[in-house]
């Protein structure tokens, strides 16, 4: 199996997982670029369920 169709089998909380962990390293490194301080999982979490409270539900999710 390619790995894009592998990829693409993926879902759910493991494929999040993966891309905020991915975003995560490649934030450090720039951050780690101009002398500050890693982001932490925990810290991503955060901004990220932040965020998600600031995003009004999307009209399907009401439906019944």
């Amino acid at each position: 199996m390619a790995i894009t169709e592998e990829l693409y089998r993926s879902f759910g909380p493991k494929l999040i997982d993966a891309v905020v962990r991915v975003v995560r390293k490649e934030i450090n490194t720039l951050r780690q670029e101009h002398s500050l301080p890693e982001y932490t999982l925990t810290q991503v979490a955060t901004a990220i369920k932040d965020e998600l409270d600031n995003i009004p539900d999307y009209p399907w999710m009401n439906d019944d």
